[in-house]
């Protein structure tokens, strides 16, 4: 089992090769990092359960951790075609990070 405190700690504090230290503050550079920042609710890689929105050119992607994939550090990434259209696309996000979905 991860556990996401110890993860934190061994990136923040030993080493972790995405972290950018500047005048400004501290900064992340791993790409399915949501804000940026180098922050434990924001580190993809300190969360058991983590997702976030991905554009490639101009298509959307939803990118969802999937645990039970982390033996495989390949495919720990499930990635899921948003539409185009908004509201559709809301849907399908609630649809994978809904309430069900949080406990699962």
């Amino acid at each position: 089992m991860q556990n996401d405190e110890a993860i934190w700690h061994d990136i923040r504090y030993i080493h972790c090769c995405y972290m950018a230290k500047i005048e400004t503050g501290i900064f992340c550079r791993n790409p399915y990092n949501v804000t940026g920042i180098c922050s434990r609710s924001s580190c993809p890689l300190a969360n058991i359960r983590y997702a976030t929105i991905r554009d490639h050119d101009g298509v959307f992607y939803l990118y969802m951790k999937t645990i039970e994939r982390a033996h495989t550090p390949k495919h720990l990434w499930e990635r899921i075609k948003l539409p185009r259209n908004y509201e559709k696309a809301l849907e399908l996000i609630d649809k994978h990070l809904g309430e069900d979905n949080v406990n699962a």
